[in-house]
């Protein structure tokens, strides 16, 4: 049992200003009750009896805020020790850097440390739930029940689903000059996938690896337009026969726009009318990014309840473009946020994509545009577990609710003087104000600290694996640099030459 003594609660229906003090008991893995901090219960002081005896937790909130667990509802776990190696490349260049297929089969070690450092990352950043689209590299299960085991080591909850994609080529490999040298060419085609074996081994990992307290299962299409009418409406059926969520990117480039529009000739070049005939598109439907959605495609979304995840800091640092928010916002269609690559946002920090999320907005209209903090939190939480599948189970401070919550100091710098809890979370916080974190009922991070790890023995691991990786990953930056001038010249063609119907870039068409 924990006891939560006198914070100040976060509740989006009450004073989100100058949230109320409340008292909140957790018991096994979920929030049993909250009541008033002066509202004597048995309850409470059964609790603090236990915790003098070590057989409870009670703990002192009255300088703290307690806010629902942060979902990052779009990342992935694969590259994150790229962090900090890649700069100003366009999403195509970049991928040549990071995807894992370019890298190989890894160590058990690495495999490990790399899931354990963007988890760790995560929680001390108070995100308490992340939905890892994976790649695995060989695709077999040794290497998923490392991953997994890093997972149950460190205390998150995860919502997993293997990436699928059985079409390989770049996104960008229809604009690309003519007469490409070899290795070029290889790098850009990549390797063919079959569907079928894809989908065989997902379902076999179902019952292999079922779903438990904080392992929950999702199935993923890389994107639709880099997989076969048969790897969708496989996706889709395994969705429909586990009621299991369906992960995709959509829309994420000007160059992705571009192949819709040429590819989905039948449906006037609509990714999402493609989505919605092959069964993905609904409300178990999960879109990252959703950068160049044209207005029209905004309205198909919304009626059919799917979910658009926001990834400000990659959509920037890829050169993607701005996601039209406010229009989906007004739509109706349910927002999320993620924090997407360590090596394309080089860090896992809900803070940042929140105040992003509000900020690209006011860039992008001139206009009071109602995209508020309070959306922003929002959709960090409630609209998160929503678009991960975990709706009504987290996201929200509730009792019967799962007890994955975070407890931020309110004493820091950030909150001096205390105007806006609700504006000063999304404007303010860097993250280093979060104390404690609580996942399934279980303190993971307490003062800062991880509590499941030893952390000067993780970087020791950390450090050990680098070298190995490192030279792994010049090989793959070589060979990015080979492909360089040709992908460079491609994005220029999309950038300048092509027309999709709109625009996303906040300055217009490049001079």
């Amino acid at each position: 049992m924990i006891l939560i003594k006198n914070g100040r609660l976060y509740d989006p229906a009450g004073n989100i200003d100058l949230p109320a003090r409340r008292d909140v008991i957790i018991e096994a893995d979920v929030i049993r009750s909250i009541m008033l901090p002066d509202e004597k219960s048995d309850e409470k002081s059964n609790i603090e009896q236990q915790a003098e005896r070590g057989e409870a937790t009670v703990i002192d909130a009255r300088d703290r805020l307690v806010m629902p667990g942060f979902i990052n509802a779009h990342y992935h776990s694969y590259d994150t020790l790229v962090k900090g190696l890649v700069e100003d490349a366009p999403f195509d260049l970049w991928a040549l850097h990071t995807q894992p297929a370019f890298f190989g089969k890894r160590s058990r070690a690495e495999l490990r440390i790399r899931t354990l450092l963007g988890a760790v990352e995560c929680l001390k950043q108070g995100i308490t739930t992340v939905q890892d689209m994976c790649t695995l590299v060989p695709q077999d299960e040794e290497t998923l029940d490392v991953i997994a085991s890093a997972y149950r080591e460190v205390g998150i909850r995860v919502v997993f689903a293997l990436a699928l994609r059985d079409l390989a080529e770049l996104d960008i490999a229809a604009f690309l000059p003519d007469g490409l040298p070899d290795a070029v060419r290889h790098a850009v085609q990549g390797a063919p996938r079959d569907a079928g074996e894809d989908l065989a081994f997902v379902e076999r990992q179902f019952a292999r690896r079922p779903a438990n307290d904080l392992w929950h299962w999702g199935v993923s299409a890389s994107g639709p337009q880099r997989a076969s009418d048969r790897l969708l409406e496989g996706i889709a059926a395994l969705s429909e026969r586990y009621s299991v969520p369906i992960f995709t990117h959509v829309y994420e480039t000007k160059a992705q726009t571009l192949k819709a529009r040429r590819i989905y000739g039948r449906h006037s070049g609509s990714m999402i009318r493609h989505m919605a005939e092959r069964g993905i598109l609904g409300r178990r439907t999960s879109m990252a990014h959703g950068v160049w959605i044209a207005p029209e495609e905004i309205e198909l979304i919304a009626r059919a309840g799917a979910h658009v995840v926001h990834n400000p800091l990659s959509n920037m640092k890829l050169k993607s473009g701005v996601a039209p928010i406010r229009a989906l916002k007004d739509a109706g269609v349910g927002l999320a946020l993620g924090c997407d690559n360590c090596s394309c946002g080089d860090c896992q920090s809900m803070f940042g994509a929140m105040k992003m999320m509000c900020l690209l907005s006011s860039v992008a209209d001139p206009e009071p545009t109602g995209v508020h903090a309070i959306h922003a939190i929002a959709a960090a939480t409630t609209g998160g577990a929503a678009a991960v599948g975990l709706d009504g189970q987290v996201g929200a401070l509730q009792p019967g609710l799962k007890a994955d919550l975070s407890l931020i100091d309110l004493s820091t710098i950030a909150y001096q003087p205390l105007n806006s809890v609700t504006r000063q979370i999304v404007y303010s916080e860097t993250g280093a104000g979060v104390d404690t974190v609580i996942v399934g009922g279980r303190v993971v991070v307490r003062g800062g600290r991880m509590t499941t790890l030893d952390e000067e023995k993780f970087r020791t691991e950390l450090a050990d694996i680098m070298p190995t990786f490192s030279a792994d990953f010049e090989i793959a930056r070589r060979t990015a640099q080979l492909t360089a001038p040709y992908l460079l010249a491609a994005n220029r063609r999309v950038a300048s030459e092509e027309n999709v119907g709109l625009d996303r870039f906040v300055t217009g068409p490049r001079e």
